[in-house]
Formats: structure tokens, sequence, C-alpha cells
């Protein structure tokens, strides 16, 4: 059952809703034109059925696209001698159906010029046969001729951007999973290029301290001297890179906000993100911190539908500006200010400093000076 609802009753996936919204419009269509007719005409409705048919399988891209296009097109054609007022409607439905497939620009063309060739012959040869052509008419005929021309670029257009926003997304979580993986190589190499050689060293002292402790206990005290130094070195230098570890690059702060913002249906937009990369790694722990603590207050506080990030330096300084669009900063609020002085907190260990502005949204204006 499950086979066959997909096989021959259901949308690809990659469409979500958007395809039954058409087919639910299509039935109330349908509902009209019959409606008009004095008695029930079975024939009608088959033909509807079979454009819904072709209409459906034409969004699963196979070699016989053409021909699902051109029976819904005949289909078409077909209510459009029978039902001037209304069944031209159906070209729509097929032009959505063109832009709307995930074509070559060679290939969408082809089937956009069978498209425009066929439906415009047909709207034409109405207006020519038609024996009045009113003013109210006449403009119909424009609006009309507007849609079929211009309905399949507006949902190529559409389905590309969809397309790019469900590209960028996936690109997001694969970075997400090469920065992951760049850290844990990176702590592997720090581990074996350090950590274990010294461990080597230690195994060799140990085992020479072994021989040593009966026939030169003075040497063999000497290498249990080296052996604690190296330890602690190793102890010290363990803890180093547990630091490192935990310091936060801007790259995945910025990944790991943009997910919690999406959420929270906020969109969020950076200016100049890719400069950041460069900074000192102490700058980016601190801000990513504030980034962090900035987003958790865009979520809870500024119902807000947009947070811009603007990445800027100059000779002296790192600049980061955030910006959203909400309600502003209320004073008042001990759960907001206390997030502020958080933030001021931070920045104050690097010498950093922070501005808030509260017009149309909050913006913060943070400067970092640079060190030699």
């Amino acid at each position: 059952m499950k086979n066959f609802m997909q096989k021959h009753i259901l949308f690809p996936k990659r469409l979500g809703f958007m395809p039954y919204f058409w087919v639910f419009s299509l039935f109330l269509m349908a509902t009209q034109l019959l409606a008009h007719e004095p008695h029930f005409n079975w024939w009608h409705l088959t033909l509807m059925i079979i454009f819904l048919k072709f209409y459906r399988d034409g969004y699963w891209i196979n070699p016989y696209l053409w021909l699902d296009l051109l029976v819904q097109l005949s289909i078409a054609v077909y209510f459009v001698i029978l039902f001037p007022d209304g069944g031209g409607t159906l070209f729509i439905y097929t032009a959505w159906e063109i832009g709307s497939l995930p074509l070559k620009s060679k290939k969408f063309f082809q089937y956009y010029a069978m498209f425009l060739i066929i439906s415009l012959s047909c709207i034409t040869s109405f207006v020519l046969l038609s024996p009045v052509m009113n003013s109210y008419g006449f403009i119909g005929v424009i609006i009309t001729l507007t849609f079929t021309i211009g309905s399949p670029l507006a949902a190529r257009s559409l389905a590309n951007s969809y397309r790019r926003s469900y590209q960028a997304k996936k690109n997001n979580k694969r970075l997400e999973s090469i920065i992951k993986q760049n850290e844990r190589d990176r702590i592997a190499k720090d581990l074996h290029d350090n950590i274990g050689q010294s461990f080597s060293i230690i195994t060799l002292k140990a085992e020479l301290a072994s021989k040593l402790i009966d026939k030169d206990p003075t040497k063999a005290q000497q290498q249990l001297q080296d052996i604690s130094k190296t330890s602690r070195e190793d102890l010290n230098l363990v803890r180093k890179i547990v630091a490192d570890l935990n310091e936060k690059t801007i790259a995945s702060a910025m990944i790991e906000e943009e997910n919690n913002l999406q959420v929270a249906d906020i969109r969020q937009h950076s200016v100049n993100e890719e400069i950041s990369a460069k900074w000192p790694k102490t700058v980016q722990h601190v801000l990513s911190a504030i980034i962090k603590e900035a987003t958790t207050n865009v979520i809870r506080y500024s119902k807000a539908n947009m947070m811009n990030l603007i990445f800027e330096e100059d000779q002296n300084n790192y600049l980061l500006r955030i910006q959203d669009d909400g309600i502003g900063f209320q004073k008042s609020d001990d759960r907001q200010t206390f997030g502020l002085n958080g933030m001021k907190t931070r920045l104050n260990k690097i010498d950093g400093k922070l501005e808030i502005e509260s017009k149309r949204g909050v913006t913060l204006k943070i400067s970092v000076p640079k060190r030699e």
C-alpha cells in the first residue's frame, strides 16, 4: 500500500506541501467549472482526473515528462474551448510545474517553448474568434497573457531560491562536521607530537631508574627527578590543550547560534564574517561568548525577526556590531542588564569596549584593541 501511494498518489517530498495546495485549488476550480453544466458530465470529471494524474506524474522527472506536459496542455485547451471564462486557469498549473522542476536551462526552455506555443495559440485563437471584445474582456486577456508568459519564469525563480536556501543549510551542516573533524585532528596531532613523545621518554627513564636503583642510587634518583619534571610539564601541556579545546571560534559560534535562531524563527545575517577567521584566538573566544549571549537576549526578549552581525576592523581595533529589529532594550529588565554586564566583564579582560543603542531594536557596538 505504501509503495502504491508513493508510486501513484503522493508528490515528491522535496516539494513539501506546495503541490497539495495546488491540488486543493484544482478541486475547487473543477467544482466551479462542472457546476456550470445543466447535467453532471462524467466525461469532464474523467478529464479532470486524468489531468490531475499527469500533473502529479510530471513532478517525478522521467523520460516521458514531455508526454505528461503535453497531455495537461491538451486537456487545458479542451476546457478553454468549452469554458472560455475559466478553463484557461489549467495552463497556470502546468506553468508552475514546469518552473518548479529542477531542470537544466536548455531542457527548461524547451518545455517552456512548448508551453508558450500551445497556450498562446489557444488564447490568441479564442480572442480572434470571439465575436465581441469589450474593454473588460481585453484587460482580462492581457492579464491572462501576462500570467501565461510569466508563471514558468516566476516559478523557476522561486524554486531556485528555495533550492539555494536548502543547499545553504546542507553546506552549514557539512561545515559544522568539518570544523569538528578538524578540531579532532588538531587534538590528535597535539597529543601524538607532545604527550606521546613525553610518555616514551618517561617509560625509558623509568626502566633506566629501575636498573640503576641498586647499582647507582644517585643516578636513579636523578632519573626519577627527571620523570617528575617531565610529568609536571605534560600535565601543564594537557591543561593547555583542554583550554584551547574550550576556546570557541567565531565561525563555530555563528553556526551554533544560527541553528538556535532558526528554531525561534529569527533570521541571522552576517557581513564580512570571513575576516574574523584571522583574528587572535583570545579575541575570537571572547566575541564567541558575546555572540552567544546576544543571541540568547534576542531570542528571549527582543521579539525580533532579524539579527545582523557586522564584522569590521581598522588600523587599531577589531570591531563587531550586533543589531536586531525588535522592541528595544528595556532598562528595567534585570535579566537583560545582567547579560550585558556579563558581556562587559568578558570584554574588560581584553581591554574591549561595549556601547549600547536602543533605537528600532538594539545595537551592540563592540571594539577590541589590536595588540602588537
